[in-house]
C-alpha cells in the first residue's frame, strides 16, 4: 500500500513507551500524593450472617439482609471519593497552570516556585493521571524549553529519581522527534510540539537549538543526570543532526547556531572523565565534523561568557564563538585535568575552551587538597606570565592579566569550598602583587591596610578605581574576600 504523503499524528503520550509506563507505575503507585488512595478512608468490614444446620447437614454462609445495601453504600462512597479526587486535582492543576509561562527572572518572584515545578513534573508522570493531564503538563514543560527559560525546571529535575528523569526525557525527545530526526519529517507530527515551537523567540531560526541547550544544562547539573541523558540516546540525536553540517566551513546562520549548541553539549559530556571512552566508542566520533575556519583569538568578553558554564548558564551565540573550533577526538583523548602540565593547561584556559568543563567538574567533585595543588601551580604560572611581560600597553599581556582576574572571580563565586581553596592556593597574594602592577601608587597603602586589618584591608581599596582593568581587579577582590570577612 502506498503511504506517500500520509502524515501520522502523535496523539496519546501514554501509548509511546508502554514498557516505561508499566515501570513508572510500579515505582510511583505507592507514593503518589494526588492519587485516590491519598483521600481514601478505611472501609468497615460488613459481616455475614451464618446459619448452622443440624449436625448431619452441611454448613453454608449466605448474605445477610444488609449486605446488598452495604455494597451499594460502599460503591457510592468510592464514587464520591473519586469525584472529590478529580475536583482536587483540577483545582490544583489550575493553580499550577496559572504560573506559566514565565522567564527565569519572573520565576524568582513567584511564591513556592520549586513546589510548583515539583507538582508539574508529578502531573507529567505517565499512568498516574489522565492522558489529558499528562499532555497539558508536557505542553507547559515544552514551552519552557522552547523559550529557553529552564533554570527552575533543571533544579526540579535534579530532585527526581533517575528512572523518572529517563521517562520524562524520553517523552520530550519523542514529542519533538520530527524536528531532530530527518526520516520522520513529513510523516510524523506531534500536536504538543507546537507548545515548544510557538514559545521560541526567533521564529526564522532552526527550532532545534533550544532542545540541545536544555539537555546541555541537564548534563551540567550532575554526573547522574548526564548518564541519563546518554542513556536516552542523546548521542544518536546528535548523529541524526549531522546532515545539517554539509559544508566544509560552517558559517550560515541556522547551521552555525545549531553547530555551536551541539558542540557545547559535547564539551559538557566529555567534561566528565568517565564518559570519554563511551563517546570515543560511539560512531559520532568518526562522523562529527570539525570546522576548518581560521582560528582567531576571540574577544575577552566572549571568553568570560564561556568560562566554567554551569547548569544556570547560557551558551551565547556570537560570531567567532569559541565553541566552533572544538575537536571531538581531542575532547575524548584529553587526560585528567590534574595530569595536564600547568603551562599547557593555563594556555588552554586563556585562549581555548577545550578543558573548561573538565576543570568545572574537577572543582565540583575533586578533593580539597587536589584543588589547592592545581590552583597553586596555575597561580605560579600566572604570576610568571604577568611579571615577565610588559605592562598594560601590550594587548596580549592585558588579555592574560584580565583573564587571571576573571578566573579568580568565577571560581570564588562557584562555591565556598572553592573560595577557600583559592585562598590556600595563594589567590590573595596574587591580587596583592597585582595591585603593585596595576595601581603602584596605592600599593604601599594597601600593604599598610593588610598589616593593620589582614586581607580584609584589600576590600577598602577595591572600589576606588574606574578603568576596566581596575574594575576587574575590584571584582576579583570582592568575589574572593567579600563574604569571607
Amino acid at each position: 500500500m502506498n503511504h506517500k504523503g500520509t502524515i501520522y499524528t502523535f496523539q496519546c503520550p501514554s501509548c509511546t513507551y508502554l514498557p516505561l509506563l508499566r515501570l513508572n507505575m510500579e515505582l510511583t503507585r505507592s507514593n503518589s500524593y494526588l492519587s485516590s488512595t491519598s483521600f481514601a478512608v478505611s472501609s468497615p468490614t460488613y459481616s455475614l450472617w451464618e446459619y448452622e444446620t443440624t449436625p448431619g447437614s452441611s454448613t453454608s454462609t449466605v448474605p445477610g439482609p444488609g449486605a446488598l445495601t452495604g455494597k451499594a453504600v460502599k460503591a457510592l462512597g468510592m464514587a464520591t471519593l473519586r469525584g472529590f479526587d478529580r475536583l482536587v486535582m483540577a483545582r490544583h492543576w489550575v493553580a499550577i497552570a496559572h504560573a506559566f509561562p514565565h522567564t527565569d527572572e519572573q520565576a524568582q518572584r513567584i511564591r513556592h516556585i520549586d513546589k510548583i515545578y515539583d507538582d508539574l513534573l508529578e502531573f507529567s508522570r505517565l499512568g498516574m493521571y489522565s492522558d489529558d493531564i499528562n499532555a497539558r503538563a508536557m505542553g507547559l514543560i515544552l514551552a519552557q524549553i522552547g523559550a529557553g527559560q529552564t533554570r527552575y525546571l533543571i533544579r526540579a529535575l535534579a530532585r527526581r529519581h533517575s528512572m523518572e528523569l529517563h521517562i520524562l526525557l524520553t517523552g520530550i525527545l519523542t514529542q519533538l522527534a520530527h524536528l531532530w530526526n530527518p526520516f520522520l519529517r513529513g510523516i510524523f507530527s506531534s500536536p504538543l510540539s507546537r507548545s515548544y515551537t510557538d514559545a521560541q523567540k526567533w521564529k526564522k531560526e532552526s527550532p532545534i537549538p533550544p532542545l540541545i541547550l536544555f539537555l546541555s544544562k541537564v548534563i551540567r547539573s550532575s554526573p547522574r543526570a548526564c548518564r541519563v541523558v546518554l542513556d536516552v540516546g542523546f548521542l544518536d540525536v546528535l548523529v541524526s543532526l549531522n546532515h545539517y553540517f554539509t559544508c566544509e566551513d560552517i558559517k550560515n546562520g541556522e547551521e552555525y547556531y545549531l553547530y555551536i549548541a551541539c558542540n557545547a553539549s559535547l564539551l559538557d559530556i566529555t567534561g566528565y572523565k568517565e564518559n570519554r571512552c563511551f563517546v570515543a566508542s560511539h560512531p559520532i566520533t568518526s562522523l562529527w565534523p570539525t570546522s576548518v575556519a581560521e582560528r582567531n583569538l576571540f574577544s575577552f568578553k566572549i571568553r568570560c561568557e564561556a568560562l566554567l558554564l554551569g547548569p544556570d548558564s547560557d551558551v551565547v551565540f556570537v560570531e567567532r564563538s569559541p565553541f566552533i573550533w572544538i575537536s571531538l577526538v581531542g575532547l575524548c583523548s584529553q587526560p585528567s585535568i590534574s595530569e595536564i602540565p600547568s603551562k599547557e593547561l593555563l594556555r588552554s584556559l586563556v585562549f581555548d575552551i577545550t578543558h573548561d568543563q573538565a576543570l568545572r567538574v574537577f572543582l565540583a567533585r575533586g578533593s580539597y587538597n587536589d584543588k589547592v595543588s592545581l590552583l597553586s601551580r596555575l597561580f605560579l604560572r600566572l604570576w610568571q606570565s604577568v611579571t615577565a611581560g610588559p605592562i598594560s600597553a601590550n594587548k596580549m599581556w592585558r588579555y592574560h592579566f584580565l583573564f587571571s582576574l576573571h578566573f579568580i572571580a568565577a571560581i570564588a563565586r562557584s562555591s565556598f569550598e572553592n573560595k577557600r581553596a583559592l585562598l590556600h592556593a595563594g589567590a590573595a597574594k596574587y591580587l596583592v602583587h597585582a595591585l603593585r602592577v596595576v595601581k603602584p601608587d596605592t600599593y604601599k597603602s594597601a600593604m599598610e591596610m593588610i598589616r593593620e586589618h589582614g586581607l580584609s584591608g584589600l576590600l577598602k581599596l577595591g572600589s576606588t578605581s574606574d578603568s576596566s582593568m581596575h574594575q576587574y581587579l575590584s571584582s576579583a577582590i570582592f568575589a574572593l574576600l567579600g563574604e569571607t570577612f
